[in-house]
């Protein structure tokens, strides 16, 4: 069972960040984002465009992450602030419309053939407690806190980090006290596509698949790791994610592959919202 638990760690790491890329955004602009999952699969798309004419996969990699933050922030601009002031779901539809607009330039300009992009840690693996461990599997764990750790302290000791969680709680008080919620926006946007051009990064050399909308099924993953840690709290996603990570790879081990795991995770899903609405972390209305 052990080793089954540090495999869903391992995923569920990756589930984790990009969870707190939809949790930020929520946070900071009060979107639903459903768009996570192809911002990130565009960035390693434009990451193997570079490998393949010779660049090497780290530097590539690193490349397809800051690609996904400068679309993220593109997307942020001209199709989320617009928006600002009308009802929530007019965002997530949008958000959604964007994820369908992706798939299909994705399509385009790099086709529907099953493509692959390499780890940028190698290939190495590490046999623990019954499980076996990749190199790219324990990077996602030491993203995943490095991250909590960084956004722990942003939050807790920054001035700006103040300033958004100010902006978050309530947009208007915030802006008479001068803080810039145009900023808080970009940031939580900007920040939101880096963690899921990571998450792409390190999802697509793990399972071994670069293909229109296939990173949008590991959003549901995340997405469903930041309800039950509350779309509200960083930190909860990254538990929320780290669940979602080690039920599933529970439910593969000792139930089988296929559907059975999809059931297992939204059955999750339904007793957490069915015990606790606002998820395990999530702060009170």
């Amino acid at each position: 069972m052990l080793g089954y638990i540090l495999v869903g760690l391992a995923s569920g790491a990756a589930y984790a960040l990009m969870g707190v890329g939809i949790v930020l955004v929520y946070k900071g602009s009060k979107v639903l984002s459903l768009a996570q999952g192809e911002i990130g699969a565009f960035g390693v798309f434009v990451a193997w465009t570079i490998h393949d004419h010779g660049v090497a996969g780290p530097l590539a990699a690193l490349l397809g992450v800051v690609v996904a933050g400068l679309l993220a922030l593109v997307i942020e601009r001209y199709a989320i602030r617009p928006l600002e002031g009308r009802p929530q779901l007019v965002g997530a539809v949008m958000t959604l419309g964007i994820a369908l607009v992706l798939t299909y330039t994705e399509g385009e300009l790099w086709g529907f053939n099953i493509k692959s992009f390499p780890s940028s840690v190698g290939t190495k693996t590490f046999s623990i407690a019954g499980g076996v461990l990749s190199a790219n599997n324990i990077a996602a764990l030491v993203l995943a806190g490095i991250t909590a750790a960084g956004l722990y302290y942003f939050f807790a000791r920054t001035r700006f980090g103040l300033a958004v969680k100010g902006a978050t709680a309530d947009p208007n008080v915030a802006r008479l006290l001068g803080v810039p919620v145009a900023r808080v926006y970009q940031f939580s946007w900007g920040l939101g596509g880096v963690l899921s051009g990571l998450a792409a990064v390190i999802l697509v050399p793990q399972f071994g698949a670069l293909v229109p909308f296939h990173q949008t099924l590991f959003l549901i993953r995340a997405l469903a790791g930041a309800i039950i840690g509350g779309l509200t709290s960083v930190h909860g996603a990254i538990v929320g994610g780290l669940l979602v990570g080690v039920v599933e790879s529970l439910a593969r081990g000792y139930i089988g592959t296929g559907g059975v795991t999809d059931v297992v995770v939204f059955g999750l899903i339904l007793a957490t919202l069915i015990v606790r609405p606002r998820g395990l972390f999530g702060e009170s209305a």
